[in-house]
Formats: structure tokens, C-alpha cells, sequence
């Protein structure tokens, strides 16, 4: 073997080397109760905020007042009625171009968690469904009863899911976990076969390595309705709840692994009618301080909760009162309507300095 051939066998180990060091990985390690970036022990401090919220020149903006806040993370929804108001037609331009906004929140040294639905809830109207699913009153949604209302699924994740493959972690880019459907448990359908649907559906086009996770609320049959074995079931709560307590009925579902609440209230809905929702502060803050010193990872909804254009604000309903939500959604988050810091975005802060170094 000559000189030249011994260099090159040196090079391309050389090569192998530094591609493997330089592999990208996010993982459970179930042993230790946490996340792994790229190996190691690592815990996201997230915020909601809707892309569809917020007009596009004003993103990095928000996003950049995230990250000073002292945020790892921003998780969004996908809202599936903004980017197919008509069958077939779709919309991934201007304020819906999702794409750039991960694209954005990466190159600002932000990670991603997106909840890709097909339901989302967030008060947003039908639940981020396109209004065309109803053109047959019959239909049968968030079930696997109804080939019509899961053949309409299968399209839209064809169109959708695509465009964050690439933007996964493990591809080099920002986004860390994907949820699957939204708070399921609550819709009382109970079909564990469309959760199961669902988990292949997002495997097919996402591959076997990404977290797909669920989140229900801090009731034990909410859970067993909600997620499936094999998806990670996380836990949502507010400040007004014990955090050992929530995260003790998370654990019978998800035993190992790490604590995650994927909704951590700042402030609440507001309704048409009734007075504006808020949350002390001091209030958040402590509550916030227990769940970090547990090592959990957490999602403040929202940090700033934006606006609702047009008629897409949604609503809540019981059995006696339908109560509409309002254009705005400012939620009394750390982050107000119009984007502006005020005392809560400052405690959240501090609290978060005692726990993670802020860049």
C-alpha cells in the first residue's frame, strides 16, 4: 500500500470520526428519568405560541423575547383549517408558512415542539378542523369508525408531516418531540384503535427515531382514554394544582422517563361577556419553582397568546351556555397580546435563573 492509499484510509476514518461525534440525537432515557440531547441529560423550558396567532413580521420579534426570557423551546400547534380552508387547496404562505417559522426559531438557537393534531383545540374555531369535513353532517370525527373522516386525515399528514421531516432534530433540525391529536382523553370518544391509526400514520412519514407524545389532564381516566402504550403521555396542570400530585397520575401511565407538564398555565380563556382571566404571578412562579426543582420539563400556555383574526376565535360550550371566545386571545400571558414584556415575563425569569443558566 502506497503513501497516497495509507492518507486516504486515514482521511475517510478521519471523516467517519467526525460524522459520528457530530450525529444529532434526541431521546428517553428511561433509566434516568430525563431527555438526552445528543447524549446528554437534557430538560426543555418551552412557551406556546401560534404561529396563526401572530402576523409573520412580527415573529422573530416574539421569538427573540422567548428566548431572553429564559426559554429553550417554543411549541406550536398546526392549525389544519389554515392551510386547507378548501379541500385539496393548500396554504403554506405568508403567516402560514410553517416552515419558516421552525426555520426561524432555529437559526435564533430555539427548539421546537409541535403539536400536529389533526385536532387541536386552542380555542381556535372547530378545533383547527377545516369547515369542509362537516359538507356531510353525518361524518364521525376523531374516530376510526369513519373511513371518510380518516381517509381526509391520511391526505392532509401527507401534506403536512412531509414538511417537518426534515426539520426534525435528528435531520439537523429544531424539532424535538411531535404530540399526537390533542388532550384525546377529554373528547370521551375513547377509540384507542384511532390513536393506534394515528402513531402509524405519523411513523410512516416521520420515521421510528422522533418522540410522539400525548397530554391529558391530571385525571386517571382522562389518561386511559387518551394515550396508548406506545406513545409518551405527558400531563398538563396549572399553578393552582400540585405539581407532585399531577405528575403522580402521569406516572401510572408513564412510568419512566422524564416529567413533562405540556401545558403549564400563565393565565386563562377569556369568554365573551365575563371579566378578563388572570394569574398572580407570585402565584405561577412558585408553582413553576416546584416543577423545576423536580427536574421536569415544562410548557408555559401561553407566553403570549396573540390574536384571533377574522372569525376564528372558537368557543366553549356546556350543557346550558355556548360562551364564544373573544378576538383576543392574550390569555394574561408573560408575553402580552401586542408583544410587550410586563411583571409576570420577569418573575417567570428569575424563577427560571435559579434552575437553568439563561443565554
Amino acid at each position: 500500500m502506497g503513501p497516497g492509499s495509507v492518507f486516504l484510509l486515514f482521511l475517510t476514518a478521519f471523516c467517519s470520526l467526525q460524522n459520528s461525534d457530530s450525529a444529532k440525537s434526541f431521546t428517553i432515557d428511561f433509566e434516568n428519568n430525563c431527555f438526552l440531547k445528543d447524549g446528554v441529560p437534557f430538560r426543555y423550558i418551552s412557551g406556546s405560541f401560534h404561529y396563526f396567532r401572530v402576523p409573520r413580521f412580527c415573529w422573530k420579534d416574539r421569538l427573540t423575547k422567548m428566548k431572553a426570557g429564559g426559554l429553550n423551546t417554543v411549541q406550536i400547534y398546526i392549525a389544519w383549517n389554515i392551510h386547507e380552508p378548501v379541500q385539496g387547496e393548500y396554504n403554506f404562505d405568508g403567516d402560514a408558512d410553517i416552515v419558516s417559522f421552525i426555520e426561524l426559531a432555529n437559526s435564533l438557537g430555539l427548539l421546537v415542539v409541535v403539536r400536529a393534531g389533526p385536532f387541536i383545540c386552542a380555542e381556535w374555531d372547530f378545533g383547527g378542523f377545516p369547515a369542509w369535513l362537516l359538507n356531510d353532517t353525518s361524518i364521525v370525527l376523531r374516530s376510526s369508525k369513519d373511513r371518510r373522516y380518516l381517509d381526509a386525515v391520511d391526505s392532509w399528514m401527507a401534506v403536512a408531516l412531509p414538511k417537518l421531516q426534515p426539520l426534525l432534530y435528528i435531520n439537523g433540525g429544531p424539532i424535538i418531540s411531535v404530540q399526537v391529536e390533542n388532550e384525546y382523553g377529554s373528547s370521551l370518544v375513547c377509540d384507542h384503535d384511532y390513536m393506534t391509526n394515528l402513531e402509524q400514520l405519523f411513523r410512516k412519514h416521520l420515521g421510528e427515531d422522533v418522540i410522539l407524545f400525548t397530554v391529558d389532564s391530571d385525571w386517571q381516566f382522562l389518561f386511559a382514554c387518551g394515550t396508548i402504550p406506545s406513545l409518551y403521555a405527558t400531563v398538563d396542570f396549572g399553578p393552582e394544582t400540585d405539581p407532585e400530585s399531577a405528575f403522580a397520575v402521569m406516572r401510572k401511565f408513564t412510568p419512566k422517563g422524564p416529567l413533562v407538564n405540556s401545558e403549564f398555565y400563565t393565565g386563562w380563556i377569556d369568554h365573551w361577556g365575563e371579566k378578563h382571566q388572570t394569574k398572580d404571578a407570585a402565584m405561577v412562579a412558585k408553582s413553576l419553582d416546584k416543577i423545576l426543582s423536580m427536574n421536569a420539563s415544562v410548557n408555559f400556555y401561553m407566553y403570549e397568546g396573540g390574536t384571533n383574526f377574522g372569525f376564528m376565535n372558537g368557543a366553549n360550550y356546556n350543557l346550558i351556555l355556548y360562551k364564544p371566545i373573544p378576538t383576543s386571545y392574550d390569555y394574561d400571558a408573560p408575553l402580552t397580546e401586542a408583544g410587550d414584556t410586563g411583571t409576570k415575563f420577569h418573575v417567570l425569569r428569575e424563577t427560571i435563573s435559579k434552575h437553568e443558566k439563561i443565554l
